[in-house]
């Protein structure tokens, strides 16, 4: 569950709860006050009885309300001397003098015969007029407050279940504000990689909590620059650094080969060349540690028109006799006038890695394919294709093959002398260019590398 969800799932739940006392304490006191009132009411009805009997000197000639259950009867003697209306159709229990009940599940018969259940609220009032000494019991049917009871009770749901509702969209709506800054954080974060190590994440001047996790962040890619920054300018360093003294071993092993090879044991010659094969291997992955360092540092290039059909001609023609030598047939198809903007020497070099690699990984008398034109003539998309016959890289090694110093087959590698990062630098220069670099391969059968770059109309 999302932190989004969470929180609104908090807001609702708590909105929920509260609305539940809220609504419970609203249906007591809604109750309670009805009774109240219906209380006050009674007594009310009560005094106005009390005031006629003054008035008719204890006569039962009284007009009531119809809607008052009335009752009044000696205390003494407990008859009843007055009999309202509606007590003639219902009968209700005596009650104590200065009590109130409330009395359910009463048949009321009305005056055409039907009858119905009803409850009703009764009071007792004492009354002294004279040397009389009387009870009046009033009462009311608790039809109306039951009726408003009712719809109460159905109204507090609907209105838990509409105010939810109003909770989901205002929770939804303060959950994307709060969040809103975490999302432009993922977003910049996601962006920030080896390559721009520089960006930052922005930082307000409200001091909360985000504001600190910014600065938290931005303190921690401070510390990874510096770190990566330190590792790129040691390596960049030593693989200078080791340029020469190589180069230096190497004109020695040349000069001892030229000049007392004969005089040397086969077993001494044998050292030699294989120092030798040693010292250019090492030369050839000092010349990648540099070149894929400079990439690295780059953030753009200096762009000129470049003409790729000429350029890979030019190299196909270069590689041509060393896939002689294995009997390897080359199938060439170039569109022409195909255009790009560019820096020739890098695109010359991440194409020369990719037709050496595709001589070094094959198989003798295999094939290789090697085609470009226009993706689509509108969009200008230059598309190159080199695919060769061998053993191919397996699906869990594809995502792998563009890492620095990834090897698939690492015997094989060190046989050829591989370094691991001429496809590395292929797929950096690629992206100095704004273009995309993809490889497709199926095991024993086939190894396709895609390159798209944007074209360029000389016209």
């Amino acid at each position: 569950m999302t932190i989004r969800k969470r929180i609104m799932l908090l807001i609702v739940g708590t909105g929920l709860m509260s609305g539940f006392l809220f609504s419970g304490v609203v249906f007591y006191e809604f109750v309670e006050q009805s009774f109240r009132l219906l209380d006050s009411m009674l007594e009310e009805e009560a005094y106005k009885v009390i005031e006629l009997l003054e008035h008719e000197k204890g006569q039962p000639n009284l007009h009531i309300d119809d809607g008052y259950w009335i009752v009044i009867y000696d205390r003494q003697s407990s008859e009843v001397i007055f009999r309202s209306n509606l007590a003639d159709f219902v009968r209700l229990p005596s009650v104590k003098p200065s009590s109130a009940v409330t009395i359910r599940d009463v048949v009321v018969n009305d005056a055409s015969g039907k009858s119905k259940v009803e409850a009703f609220r009764l009071r007792a009032f004492p009354v002294f007029l004279g040397d009389k000494d009387y009870i009046i019991q009033v009462g009311r049917s608790l039809g109306k407050v039951e009726e408003e009871i009712r719809e109460l009770v159905w109204g507090i749901p609907l209105g838990l279940i509409f105010s939810v509702l109003i909770l989901i969209l205002i929770s939804h709506f303060v959950t994307g504000k709060i969040l809103k800054p975490i999302g432009q954080m993922k977003d910049l974060a996601r962006d920030i990689s080896e390559k721009n190590l520089e960006q930052r994440l922005p930082v307000n001047e409200q001091g909360d909590e985000f504001n600190e996790l910014a600065m938290t962040i931005n303190q921690m890619l401070d510390r990874l620059q510096y770190s990566f920054m330190r590792q790129r300018n040691f390596l960049f360093d030593t693989s200078h650094e080791l340029k020469t003294p190589l180069a230096t071993i190497r004109l020695a092993i040349g000069e001892i080969s030229s000049s007392d090879m004969d005089n040397l044991s086969p077993s001494i010659r044998d050292n030699l060349l294989r120092l030798n094969n040693q010292v250019l291997r090492m030369e050839r992955l000092v010349k990648d540690l540099l070149d894929m360092s400079s990439l690295e540092t780059l953030s753009g290039l200096d762009l000129k028109p470049v003409h790729l059909t000429e350029l890979l001609s030019a190299l196909i023609e270069d590689y041509q006799l060393l896939s002689d030598a294995r009997s390897i047939m080359m199938e060439v198809n170039l569109s022409e006038n195909l255009w790009v903007k560019g820096d020739e020497e890098k695109l010359r070099r991440a194409f020369s890695n990719l037709l050496d690699n595709a001589i070094k990984y094959n198989e003798d008398g295999g094939q290789i394919v090697i085609r470009a034109k226009r993706e689509v003539a509108e969009t200008a998309v230059i598309v190159v294709i080199i695919e060769n016959t061998g053993p191919g890289v397996s699906e869990e090694d594809l995502p792998k093959v563009f890492d620095q110093f990834y090897r698939v087959e690492k015997s094989r590698s060190l046989d050829y002398g591989g370094s691991g990062l001429g496809l590395s630098i292929v797929k950096r220069i690629i992206e100095l260019h704004k273009g995309k670099v993809d490889i497709e391969s199926k095991p024993g059968v086939r190894t396709r590398v895609i390159v798209r770059l944007p074209g360029y109309n000389t016209r």
